[in-house]
């Protein structure tokens, strides 16, 4: 175990990019809760409140978190170089991280630990469970039934020139934090396999965007017009998915969202997705 001097934390710079990214390569202890970007794409392009602790010319850690959206961030990455103290490096880090946090505004911090390790530290974190994000599966089976058509709506595939309309639906549909930034929304598109926009006598009110891994497809993300909930509109954007996929060849989609949110799990449920019950709790504290 390496002992010695106390850590030193520092902001992150472009000059330890290098020595960042092989730490996050090769670190057992690692969590990454980026969505849609990868590491290297994060750091360049996006960012937020990054901290690293060294000691000794050596990097034992970092944490970062992003910035807020009206006031609440997620931890986005966390990792410990092997050999170093846990609860040490997480200490130090997230001291720095919440001061930095709050200096840009934030008031609340969430953590989704899709690790096991970093759930450990989410006391020492001053965090609690404030929801659960809970996962669904269909197994391939027949196509979903047809749907009652409604009057004046079309789908039809997105392209980038959708993004900032998409941005807006989905900025209004989902409250803080669980919100996407345009940027997001661009680099979701660019990472999709399908991507269906819905309009109502040719205005956007709706999307959703699904991946691909393998033979399962996964819904990434759908949302409609607050205004319109209800008409039927989510539902057809599914059902276009799941008959996407199956052209596809696809034997099973997948898809996760929040406990709260009945009104999706009721939507998902009427297309034969089951619960899976490997759910993941998130964490939240005020700062």
């Amino acid at each position: 175990m390496i002992t010695a001097s106390p850590l030193t934390v520092i902001p992150y710079e472009r000059r330890h990019r290098t020595r960042t990214l092989e730490l996050i390569d090769y670190s057992y202890l690692r969590h990454t809760h980026l969505d849609w970007y990868e590491a290297d794409t994060w750091l360049d392009n996006v960012g937020g409140v990054v901290r690293l602790a060294w000691r000794g010319g050596q990097l034992a850690g970092v944490l970062a978190a992003s910035n807020p959206m009206h006031g609440k961030a997620w931890v986005r990455l966390a990792c410990v170089g092997e050999g170093w103290r846990e609860d040490e490096v997480i200490g130090c880090l997230w001291a720095s991280v919440r001061a930095g946090l709050y200096e840009v505004g934030a008031h609340e911090c969430w953590l989704l630990p899709l690790d096991p390790w970093i759930e450990t530290h989410v006391q020492r974190m001053g965090m609690a469970q404030a929801e659960t994000l809970v996962s669904m599966r269909r197994n391939k089976a027949m196509s979903p039934a047809a749907l009652a058509p409604i009057d004046g709506l079309t789908l039809h595939s997105g392209d980038l020139g959708d993004v900032a309309g998409m941005t807006a639906i989905d900025q209004a549909a989902f409250v803080p934090p669980f919100q996407m930034t345009a940027l997001d929304m661009r680099y979701a598109y660019r990472g999709s396999t399908l991507c269906t926009v819905a309009r109502l006598h040719g205005e956007m009110v709706g999307y959703q965007i699904s991946t691909r891994h393998g033979l399962v497809g996964h819904l990434a993300r759908l949302a409609v017009a607050p205004a319109l909930h209800g008409r039927g509109i989510g539902a057809a954007l599914v059902r276009e998915m799941i008959a996407a996929f199956g052209r596809r060849q696809i034997e099973s989609v997948t898809v996760n969202t929040q406990r709260s949110n009945t009104r999706s799990q009721h939507l998902y449920h009427g297309f034969g997705f089951e619960h899976t019950h490997h759910d993941v709790p998130m964490f939240r504290t005020v700062l």
